[in-house]
């Protein structure tokens, strides 16, 4: 779990290349959907989108305001919750572009699947239904193609965001070895004050112990005397 957080850059760039291989996997699904069987194509797909969707849910959790650690600040930690969502927002439209394509590839042939055709496509003709999927495919594509460039994009900020953290963790090292050595200063100023202060009230004794050898010694000459 500690990877969440201390390798950030690093898992929202993974993420981001899950997104751009299930991008890569749907834009082939929808050109050979009414050539061959894609049925075990299918099944991975979805079973990609689901494991993607489970760990996005977990990231997002675990960068909820009442969970993410307390050394991330709150605008740091507003920027990578952002990402989160950018990142499940981007799954979310590649799943329904899957759907969207399995959905016109099982009209289209009737199956017997709950994808049944809509009352626009019961009145085409074969050649309009092909035009009709033929359009739709398009403008999916088209969203992938949206998608995937902000998966790039995405991509991007994530490096720049790992090397922003890693010159501000280089800077906090830096901090750390300077009060380091202002404190070792410091305690070795306090020891050297109180050896002072030690021979000072030593000094102090001895003096005080020479008044009293004269005073002594004066009374004596005098009483003698």
């Amino acid at each position: 779990m500690s990877e969440i957080y201390t390798n950030y850059a690093n898992v929202i760039e993974t993420q981001q290349k899950a997104n751009k291989d299930i991008i890569d996997r749907v834009s082939n699904y929808k050109r050979i959907a009414n050539q061959e069987n894609t049925t075990s194509i299918e099944m991975e797909i979805e079973d990609k989108i689901k494991n993607i969707k489970g760990f996005n849910n977990q990231l997002k959790d675990s960068y909820s305001n009442n969970k993410a650690p307390s050394y991330i600040f709150p605008e740091e930690l507003e920027r990578r919750q952002q990402a989160i969502q950018k990142l499940i927002l981007d799954t979310e439209e590649i799943e329904k572009s899957y759907k969207s394509a399995k959905k016109a590839k099982y009209s289209y042939k009737g199956s017997k699947d709950d994808y049944q055709p809509t009352e626009e496509m019961k009145s085409m003709s074969n050649q309009q239904l092909m035009q009709y999927q033929k359009e739709k495919i398009n403008e999916q594509d088209a969203k992938l193609d949206d998608i995937a460039m902000d998966v790039k994009k995405g991509r991007v900020l994530a490096k720049e965001a790992g090397t922003i953290l890693k010159e501000q963790n280089k800077q906090l090292d830096q901090l750390q070895d300077d009060i380091d050595r202002l404190d070792s200063r410091f305690q070795k100023g306090i020891k050297r004050f109180e050896n002072y202060v030690a021979k000072q009230q030593g000094c102090c004794i001895i003096i005080v112990l020479i008044i009293e050898l004269v005073i002594a010694f004066l009374t004596w000459f005098i009483l003698s005397g």
